[in-house]
């Protein structure tokens, strides 16, 4: 498979598959990369790793590790921090069974959903499967050698197209990026206004998805709280109305009643709409009876459950 200008779905799909040559691949240098792997796995940089010939071929979740490798150390970063980096991405994650945790945490989801009467067939064979894997000691056990806090970070990007990142700090301490919340597993604290190197998912994506595709991640701390709403239902599939009058007096409309279909392209142009800032109002009522109206000057937003306002 040709790692480059995939779709989306082809990427997640495909993500943790060992479909990448690793000796056609070139480090920042423009050297090959695989030259890199004996030293980093020396120093303890490559949990999980299959120690074999440089013939072998990796997944896209293990190149994203190797290029932040790559570009700590172009950056200089110490290699005894850069150890402490990788513990918290990848021993951590074994030690706290998080394969488990995210099969509980996908199950308890769509239980809720379940409860609420909303859950569609596909969701239900899901819920089943999960009962199963869950019961598959071995198959969790193996698990725990492809899921990491970094491949967690990296779906999440994914599923919710929006910005994410590693924010690494000095002498190992590290801090990740959803959206517009910063926060790590470890409890350990930091300041964001700290000095830090920031390394963006999306900016890693770009090897394997084309720009046309990432154009559509959003990144949040350009959004208002009203427009960060919008995009929340977008994503969720909640929306019953939408319109938004633009700039150009063009009127965008989404309408369930009338049958519509909210199409990928349609939240894409959207999302780009939000934005750029490129409306005049907009105003959203949800499934769940919420409505939402706004302006640049204006906001109001009221539940249609309760008459109260938000």
């Amino acid at each position: 498979m040709n790692p480059s200008n995939l779709s989306l779905g082809a990427l997640k799909e495909n993500f943790m598959q060992p479909v990448i040559d690793i000796k056609g691949v070139k480090d920042l240098d423009g050297d090959p990369l695989y030259k890199s792997l004996p030293f980093w796995r020396r120093n303890k940089l490559l949990p999980f790793f299959p120690k074999s010939t440089w013939g072998y071929e990796i997944s896209m979740a293990q190149l994203i590790w190797l290029r932040i490798l790559d570009n700590l150390r172009a950056l200089g970063y110490p290699v005894q921090a850069t150890e402490k980096v990788t513990d918290y991405f990848f021993k951590d994650a074994y030690f706290a069974d998080l394969p488990a945790k995210n099969l509980l945490a996908q199950k308890k989801e769509l239980q809720i959903k379940e409860s609420k009467g909303i859950l569609t067939e596909a969701e239900a064979y899901i819920l089943s499967e999960l009962d199963r894997i869950l019961n598959d000691e071995i198959l969790l056990y193996g698990l725990k050698f492809d899921i990491s806090y970094l491949s967690n970070l990296v779906v999440w990007c994914l599923n919710m197209q929006q910005e994410a990142g590693v924010l690494i700090f000095p002498e190992g301490k590290v801090a990740e990026r959803m959206g517009d919340i910063v926060s790590n597993h470890s409890g350990e604290k930091f300041d964001t206004e700290a000095p830090h190197i920031y390394i963006s998912i999306k900016s890693l994506l770009k090897e394997f998805v084309s720009n046309k595709e990432l154009s559509a991640f959003v990144d949040t701390f350009n959004l208002t709280l009203e427009e960060k709403f919008v995009v929340q239902e977008l994503r969720t599939k909640n929306i019953k109305e939408l319109r938004i009058v633009v700039q150009s007096e063009k009127i965008v409309r989404v309408d369930s009643k009338s049958d519509q279909i909210l199409t990928g392209e349609m939240a894409d142009e959207i999302k780009k709409i939000l934005r750029m800032k490129n409306y005049e109002e907009v105003s959203i009522s949800t499934r769940d009876n919420k409505t939402l109206s706004f302006n640049r000057i204006k906001k109001t937003m009221t539940s249609g459950k309760s008459g109260s306002k938000k």
